[in-house]
C-alpha cells in the first residue's frame, strides 16, 4: 500500500487516503547519522507526562523499542495486521481514534479574545492551537470518514489530538495499544476455521441442517474476531471466511463426486435387476429404506410373477453346455429387459427361471397402485411371449431350436426386506403369496398350449379391470396347499375399444375362446 508524510511528519496517509498510522520518531535526512526528532504529539505528550514523573525509557526485552508508563510501544511491521507489503520505515504505532467527534473541547479566538471562556477549560491542560476552517485545507480523511454520509474530514488539530489522546491513555494504561496476530497466528487461525467448516461439511448430511450449522460457524467467526478487536487485537476476518468457504466447497465437491459415483454404481447394480426408474426412486430413498446398512422388513402388497421353461432338462441332455449357457443367457436377458420395460424387480434367477415382484421395494398401498402393478405384471408376462416367439424365429434360423415357457402370477400380502448376514445380504420376498405364485407356474404342466401359459390366481384377476382375456381353470389344489386357489389362464389383452366398466371377475364364452 503506498502512503505519504503530513503534518510535521506525524502521520502516515495509506494508499486509499485514510491516516491510520502515527510516526512517533523520524530522521531529518536518509543519511546514517541524521537526528532523529520525536513527533510533536510525542513531544507534548512527554511533557506532559514528566509533570507525573513518568519519562519513556528503553523497553527491558529490546532497547529499540520505546517503554512509556504502562505501555509498549512496538513499532509496526511491514505486514502489520491487514497489510500486506507497506512502508514501515520509522517508527511508526497504529493510531487509535477516540471517536469521530471532537476528542476536546473547541475554543474560539473570538471567545478568548472577548473573555467568554472559563480559564479552567485550558488549566493544567494540553493546548494546541491550529484552524479548523475549511478554506485552511487541513483536512483528512479518517476511518470514521467512509461511514459519515457527506465523507467528513477531519482537520489537523484535532487530528494531533487524537494521536495526544492516544498516547496518554496508553501511558496511563487507560487503553491498550494495538497488536495484531503473528504470522503463524495468523496461518493458524486460518487454518482452525477451514478445517471446522470442512468437518462440518463432512459430518453433516442433510442440506438445512449443514446449512444451519454453516451460518452458525460464521456466526462463530464474527464473533471471535469482535471479541478479538475488543481486545485491541487486530485478527482479518477475510483469510478465514474465504478459507471456510474454500473448504466446505471443497469437501461438498469430494462429496458430491463421490455420491455420483456411487449412485452410478447403484443405478448399474440395481439396474441390472429393476427399471432405471425403479433404481433412481431407491435412490433417492436410500436414507429412509436403508437402516443399520440393510433393508427392515415391510409389509406390503405386491405382485409376484414365476417363469420356467418347459422342458428344461430334455433340452440340456440334448445340448452342449457352452450352447446352453449361450442359449439361457439369450433368453434370460429377453426375459428381463421385459421386466424392466414394465418396471418390475427381478428379484433372483432360477436357473431357467426367474422370479420378478411387481410393487417394491418403495410400498405402494393405494388400490389403485396395487392394480397397476398386476396388470403391469400380465402385461410384462404377454410381452415375454411376445420375446419369446422372437427369440424363437430367431434360433431357428440359427440352431433349430425353440423354447416355450410357463408363467405364473399372484397379486397378495408379503414381506420384503434384507435376507442374510453382514457378510452376504440379498433383497427377498417371503409369504404365501410368493408360495402360490410359484405353484401356478408349476401347475398342471401337461396343459399347455402355445408358447407361453400364463396363468394367475383370483386375487389377480380382480386387480385387472377386465382388460384381459382370460380362460378360467377353476377351484385347484396346488402342491403343497390344501385350500383351492381359483386358477385362470391369460389368453391376450383386449382391444382398447372394450369399455372397461365390465365386472372384472366375469368371464363370456368369447373370453374363453381367447
Amino acid at each position: 500500500m503506498d502512503s505519504a508524510l503530513i503534518g510535521f511528519n506525524d502521520f502516515v496517509v495509506d494508499g486509499d487516503g485514510i491516516v491510520r498510522r502515527n510516526l512517533l520518531f523520524s530522521a531529518v535526512d536518509d543519511s546514517p547519522d541524521a537526528a532523529v526528532l520525536p513527533s510533536f504529539g510525542l513531544q507534548l505528550t512527554l511533557r506532559y507526562l514528566e509533570q507525573q514523573d513518568i519519562v519513556s525509557r528503553p523497553w527491558s526485552l529490546d532497547p529499540n523499542i520505546m517503554e512509556l508508563g504502562e505501555a509498549v510501544f512496538v513499532p509496526l511491521s511491514s505486514d502489520f495486521g491487514g497489510y500486506q507489503v507497506v512502508d514501515a520505515l520509522g517508527y511508526q504505532t497504529f493510531l487509535d481514534y477516540r471517536s469521530s467527534a471532537q476528542v476536546a473541547r473547541h475554543v474560539s479566538l473570538s471567545q478568548i479574545l472577548s473573555g467568554a471562556f472559563d480559564p479552567a477549560w485550558v488549566e493544567g491542560k494540553i493546548v494546541m492551537l491550529g484552524a479548523v476552517t475549511p478554506s485552511a485545507k487541513d483536512l483528512f480523511y479518517t476511518p470514521f470518514s467512509a461511514g459519515a454520509a457527506d465523507q467528513q474530514q477531519m482537520t489537523g488539530v484535532n487530528l494531533h489530538a487524537q494521536a495526544v489522546s492516544h498516547l496518554l491513555d496508553a501511558a496511563l494504561a487507560k487503553r491498550p495499544l494495538w497488536t495484531a496476530a503473528a504470522q503463524w497466528q495468523f496461518a493458524l487461525w486460518v487454518y482452525l476455521w477451514a478445517v471446522l467448516a470442512g468437518s462440518l461439511a463432512w459430518q453433516t448430511r442433510h442440506p438445512l441442517l449443514l446449512m444451519l450449522m454453516q451460518m452458525a460457524s460464521l456466526l462463530g467467526l464474527a464473533l471471535a474476531g469482535g471479541i478479538f478487536f475488543l481486545n485491541y487485537v487486530w485478527m482479518p476476518l477475510v483469510g478465514p471466511l474465504v478459507a471456510m468457504v474454500g473448504a466446505s466447497a471443497t469437501v461438498l465437491a469430494y462429496r458430491a463426486q463421490q455420491s455420483y459415483r456411487q449412485r452410478q454404481m447403484m443405478l448399474v447394480l440395481l439396474g441390472q435387476s429393476t427399471s432405471p426408474e425403479i433404481a433412481a426412486a431407491l435412490w433417492d430413498n436410500r436414507d429412509r429404506l436403508l437402516k443399520s446398512g440393510k433393508l427392515p422388513g415391510q409389509r406390503l402388497t405386491a405382485t409376484m410373477l414365476f417363469t420356467d421353461i418347459k422342458g428344461f432338462s430334455t433340452i440340456a441332455e440334448q445340448t452342449s453346455p457352452e450352447r446352453l449357457l449361450d442359449l439361457l443367457n439369450e433368453y434370460l436377458e429377453g426375459m428381463a429387459a421385459e421386466i424392466q420395460r414394465h418396471h418390475g424387480i427381478i428379484n433372483k434367477f432360477t436357473g431357467d427361471g426367474l422370479l420378478a415382484v411387481f410393487g417394491v421395494p418403495l410400498a405402494r398401498q393405494h388400490p389403485r397402485e396395487i392394480a397397476e402393478d398386476a396388470q403391469a405384471a400380465v402385461s410384462c408376462a404377454l410381452a415375454m411371449g411376445d420375446r419369446l416367439t422372437a427369440l424363437n424365429q430367431q434360433w431357428a434360423r440359427q440352431h433349430g431350436t425353440s423354447l416355450k415357457m410357463r408363467v405364473g402370477i399372484f397379486t397378495g400380502p408379503v414381506v420384503a426386506g434384507s435376507l442374510g448376514g453382514r457378510d452376504r445380504l440379498e433383497y427377498g420376498i417371503i409369504g404365501d403369496s410368493v408360495n402360490i405364485a410359484s405353484r401356478l407356474e408349476s401347475c398342471e404342466k401337461e396343459r399347455h398350449d402355445g408358447i407361453c401359459r400364463i396363468l394367475i390366481g383370483q386375487e389377480t384377476l380382480d386387480q385387472l379391470q377386465n382388460q384381459f382375456w382370460v380362460n378360467p381353470w377353476g377351484e385347484l389344489i396346488l402342491k403343497g396347499r390344501s385350500q383351492p386357489v381359483t386358477v385362470y389362464q391369460v389368453v391376450a389383452r383386449k382391444p382398447k375399444t372394450i369399455p372397461s366398466s365390465q365386472p372384472s371377475a366375469k368371464v363370456t364364452s368369447s373370453a374363453s375362446t381367447g
